[in-house]
């Protein structure tokens, strides 16, 4: 049986090699990321969703302006022609213009003329007009609303993006390891091929051998993968086609502070619902109230028989003035609309006081996680410095011939485990450390 060796350089330039093939596919623009918060600025200026949120609140800062527009008067002005084709004539007694006609006799006249032209200008205004007072209202809350939705799709895209951030920094970090892994396993299972061709151990120890060999160079393949994956990913949830290129480590992501957490953005939100369900509850009976409006009208007509005959023309001209109070004395339906709005303020309130039970215990927990997986970390680390030396000690004793491939083997399988813990424990800080990190982040100054 042939083993062709493979050497720690060899994957590593294999890992790049897939790495750079893949992404230099989609574009030739490359991005460089050197800390989260470059990533999140450049979140901010190029991700499709935020870039939507900031329409829509654009969008409610126009209905809040219409809405205002709506409390100051209607003015309009209309100009008219009419061409009397043909004059309608009127039968009216003939005594009227003759006293001697007789009883009964009626003559046949026009009245009118043939060309008139009209022009009016008219003003309404709604002097008081509760329910348009309150519509501003609502259509504000409305506003702070869609700006809280902003906050609450930048804290989770924040979240998605730093969770495949730091995927991709472990797998970078899990592949350094699982490159030493193969190159142990290789030298390993070399030996193990000399000695099984020279009889010195059994079959079923080479096959362990070659097993071991085989799953090392299978986790390396699967983080290579795997972290060609997450780049993929990190482009669909930037919307980029650029290259992405991470140049981090875990040293340089340290939290100065991690008991100072500001307001959850989902508290936004529901303090935003109850204030809109008050103010529509305000709207609603304003149904009640009454309406005071003002009308003025200004309108001339010019009339003539001349086409264009302004100067000989008749001018006829009318204004009006009025106020008119309007209210609903009985509207059924109006109470019932209260009552529901007054039902769906308490239910926002119970949602609001709810969400800040939850919210509360999670930034609890996720405090206790932090401080478990400080002291975790810090032991498997330890752990796997000893674990390194006992297997530097294994390897040398093996060399020596003193133990058994099987013991040798056992020794490295406990260097395997303490990789592992090793790596778990570095996900589970890293995982609060980045969720305490955006939970720091003030969203109302972005």
């Amino acid at each position: 049986m042939k083993f062709r060796t493979r050497t720690y350089n060899n994957f590593r330039t294999i890992g790049i090699l897939v790495i750079l093939v893949g992404s230099f596919s989609l574009s030739s623009a490359q991005v460089v990321f050197h800390s989260i918060d470059q990533l999140f600025a450049y979140a901010d200026d190029n991700a499709i969703i935020l870039k939507s949120a900031t329409a829509n609140e654009k969008l409610f800062l126009s209905k809040v302006k219409e809405k205002k527009s709506d409390l100051l008067p209607d003015i309009s002005a209309s100009m008219g022609y009419n061409d009397n084709i043909t004059l309608q004539p009127n039968l009216i007694p003939a005594q009227i213009f003759n006293p001697s006609a007789p009883e009964g006799e009626f003559s046949e006249v026009v009245f009118g003329t043939k060309y008139q032209y009209n022009g009016s200008l008219q003003a309404k205004w709604d002097v008081l007009n509760f329910q348009r007072i309150f519509a501003v209202e609502v259509s504000k809350i409305e506003l702070s609303k869609a700006e809280a939705t902003t906050v609450i799709n930048r804290f989770n895209l924040y979240n998605q993006l730093a969770s495949t951030y730091y995927s991709i920094l472990l797998t970078q970090e899990s592949i350094k390891v699982y490159e030493e892994n193969v190159a142990v396993s290789d030298t390993i299972l070399i030996n193990a091929l000399n000695q099984f061709q020279k009889g010195t151990i059994s079959e079923s120890a080479y096959n362990q051998a070659l097993i071991n060999s085989r799953q090392t160079t299978s986790q390396l393949k699967m983080s290579q993968n795997s972290l060609q994956q997450y780049y993929v990913q990190f482009q669909s949830q930037l919307h980029t086609q650029d290259t992405i290129l991470i140049d981090d480590n875990f040293e340089q992501f340290d939290l100065i502070n991690s008991t100072s957490l500001q307001a959850h953005p989902q508290l936004l939100l529901q303090k935003a619902n109850l204030s809109s369900a008050e103010a529509q509850l305000k709207q609603t009976k304003a149904l009640r109230y009454p309406t005071l409006s003002l009308i003025y009208q200004n309108s001339r007509t010019w009339a003539t028989d001349d086409f264009l005959g302004f100067s000989d023309a008749n001018e006829l001209p009318q204004q009006i003035f009025g106020a008119t109070l309007s209210m609903n004395l009985f509207d059924f339906s109006a109470e019932r609309k209260i009552e529901q709005s007054k039902i769906n303020i308490q239910l926002q309130k119970l949602e609001l006081e709810s969400s800040k039970i939850e919210l509360q215990k999670e930034d609890e927990l996720l405090q206790l996680q932090f401080k478990q997986g400080l002291t975790q970390l810090s032991d498997n680390e330890q752990i796997l410095v000893l674990q390194k030396k006992n297997d530097q000690h294994s390897e040398n004793l093996y060399q020596s011939g003193l133990i058994s491939l099987d013991n040798r083997l056992d020794k490295y399988k406990e260097l395997l485990n303490a990789q592992n813990n090793y790596l778990s424990s570095l996900a589970s800080l890293t995982l609060s450390k980045y969720k305490i990190h955006i939970r720091q982040v003030d969203f109302n100054s972005k």
